[in-house]
């Protein structure tokens, strides 16, 4: 049998786990072709408007071309929309920080939105490209790969690809970093090997559908869209068990007025308790009290508009009571849910307040159940005189989000980036169910910065002790 190192792309992905061919790299050609015709033609209009605004803002070029490397080693030029000010790699590294001072006023636009990758689109039609695939590198770091890394020039580079979600903050991650490129390629590039191996060996179309959505759907639009879409069904419900069932024509009429009145206000209520801030994905008692405060504000919201407008502006009372209780129910096990899939899933592969004084500074390895018990008995009981300002986790879902409202900053090694000396007297490793060679590892990292380090190996050895 051939290594899979000298496989080629074709042989590895036109076959499944028992040998038999598929028609997955024929599909994967199709869907490149028809949707990179589809974007060109319908986003041709906006691509126009971006590039006058490029050429008006500076004069310069357009269009910024780079050298990568592609499909089996072989160079080509990528394309991209100019967001950076002209010879921009002369004068700083090939990868940027958050407010790199190279980067003009319409590209920070262009980069928040994505736009910039739009010309991509040209290089997908062409074949040089695929919608998803490993993010293609510039050729001194391809220099830097190691033997196994160099698995992924077996595979055409794309567009977006599991990597690119996970690192979607890149440049933040990046920012206080001192040297920029020497962190990029010890501590990004291996993590994104990683990733771009595990979708190599699932790699489907539906899997490719699947990211390229989360690629163009960003995270805070994923939770709204999840809490309009749960409001909407227990607003609807509400209507039905008020009406055994056979809702009258003219209150279903009134119920779509309403709804644009009532799940806005609870939207805003929602906002107002911090719900759009924490990790969706993290729910428990705080949480439950918080999420069933917002949605009795907003009743009591309701409630109140009734009064006022006698019941004109307003579904009738028991209706508000109805949909505020199943909101509360359908959010609930919504958000438990997600829960679950996330535990699941890694298995498988109000900001922080001002710390008192004389309270440690600390800042926790593993943003878990044990990291988040800690945050919870240090930051709300006042236990072990510390306060807890960051957690450090090496599940990317968890990455530039929020756990009990504090920052989840990325994985262990960003404590390397020299800032954290500063801002942390304590680091509390908390992670009872990492691999020793792990917890070796993130003990190396810290044993190079000026900061304590304690270990907690499990939360019953915490409690009993």
């Amino acid at each position: 049998m051939k290594d899979r190192t000298t496989t080629s792309p074709e042989m590895f992905t036109a076959m499944d786990c028992s040998g038999r061919r598929t028609a997955y790299p024929v599909f994967k050609r199709g869907f490149d072709v028809l949707f990179a015709v589809l974007g060109l033609a319908a986003l041709s209009p906006l691509g126009l408007i971006v590039a006058a605004v490029i050429k008006l803002s500076d004069r310069g070029p357009v269009f910024y071309r780079q050298r990568r490397i592609g499909l089996h080693g072989r160079p080509f030029s990528i394309l991209k929309f100019r967001t950076m000010v002209i010879n921009a790699e002369k004068i700083g590294p090939q990868v940027t920080q958050e407010k790199d001072p190279r980067i003009t006023g319409i590209g920070r636009i262009l980069r928040r939105t994505k736009l910039d990758e739009l010309p991509q689109l040209w290089n997908v039609l062409i074949g040089e490209m695929s919608f998803v695939g490993p993010r293609p590198a510039v050729p001194r770091y391809v220099a830097h790969y190691t033997p196994e890394q160099r698995q992924l020039l077996n595979y055409k580079p794309g567009i977006t690809d599991l990597a690119t979600l996970v690192f979607r903050d890149e440049e933040t991650l990046l920012r206080n970093a001192k040297n920029v490129e020497e962190f990029y390629v010890q501590q990004c590039i291996p993590r994104k090997f990683r990733l771009n191996l595990q979708y190599a060996e699932r790699a489907n179309l539906l899997e490719d559908i699947f990211i390229v959505l989360e690629t163009l759907c960003p995270y805070w639009l994923g939770v709204v869209s999840t809490y309009v879409l749960a409001l909407l069904a227990s607003l609807w419900l509400a209507y039905e068990l008020r009406f055994d069932f056979e809702v009258p024509p003219i209150e279903k009429l009134r119920l779509k007025w309403f709804s644009l009145v009532i799940v806005p206000l609870q939207l805003l209520a929602l906002l107002g308790r911090k719900q759009f801030v924490g990790l969706l994905t993290y729910f428990d008692l705080p949480e439950i009290r918080q999420l069933a405060s917002a949605l009795g504000l907003a009743a009591a919201a309701q409630f109140l508009i009734w009064f006022v407008t006698d019941g004109t502006l307003m579904p009738a009372r028991g209706i508000i009571v109805i949909d505020s209780i199943a909101a509360f129910v359908i959010l609930s096990g919504t958000r438990l849910i997600l829960r679950a899939l996330r535990e699941v899933r890694s298995s498988r592969f109000s900001r922080a307040a001002e710390r008192p004084k004389g309270l440690l500074r600390v800042g926790i390895v593993g943003a878990g159940d044990l990291g988040y018990w800690l945050a919870r008995q240090f930051n709300d009981q006042g236990k072990g005189n510390r306060h807890v300002e960051v957690f450090f986790d090496d599940d990317p879902d968890k990455w530039h989000k929020r756990l009990h409202d504090i920052p989840v900053a990325g994985m262990p090694e960003c404590i390397l980036d020299g800032s954290w000396s500063d801002k942390l007297d304590e680091v509390i490793l908390a992670v009872p169910g990492a691999p020793p060679e792990r917890m070796a590892q993130i003990k190396g990292i810290l044993s190079g910065v000026n900061i304590r380090v304690r270990t907690l190996p499990s939360l019953e050895e915490l409690l009993t002790a």
